[in-house]
């Protein structure tokens, strides 16, 4: 342990280490906006070679493609809400209100209530992003394409 109070990277908690504990958080974290970013860029590129911008016609299957995009972000969203939900249980005991590391709790370190948080957060907000990206898609496939307005 530091003079700080934090506890060493190599710290276990569980099966896990508080490193690669907070790996497996910011997979949890970041992946699902990645793959809802990914999925609507790739997806608006689908549309725009489907209407043949530019005069080149390129022939694709857009249906295909969306759905295809939807799986792909779809397992990704899964994925990174697995990550949220393994530093969440592994965390668990975690209670924000244990007070200053100072007053002996916590064998003098500070507690990991930051991971726990931000699993928590991870968790709600990878559902969100599923919705997002199940409405891009699945608008996307039930849209008409490449009409006038």
């Amino acid at each position: 342990m530091s003079e700080l109070g934090y506890p060493d990277p190599s710290t276990r908690v569980g099966r896990f280490t508080l490193r690669q504990l907070a790996v497996v958080q910011w997979i949890g974290v970041v992946v699902a906006p990645l793959a809802w970013t990914g999925q609507h860029v790739v997806g608006y590129g689908v549309g725009e070679a489907r209407c043949s911008v530019g005069g080149a016609s390129w022939g694709i299957a857009y249906d295909t493609w969306q759905l295809a995009i939807l799986a792909a972000a779809g397992l990704l969203v899964v994925v990174s809400e697995a990550a949220a939900l393994t530093v969440f249980l592994a965390t668990r005991e975690t209670n924000y209100g244990d007070g200053p590391p100072g007053e002996g709790r916590w064998g003098g370190a500070v507690p990991y209530s930051r991971l726990h948080f931000f699993a928590m957060a991870a968790m709600v907000a990878n559902v969100l992003f599923l919705a997002v990206i199940l409405l891009d898609s699945l608008g996307a496939v039930v849209n008409s394409l490449c009409v006038q307005s």
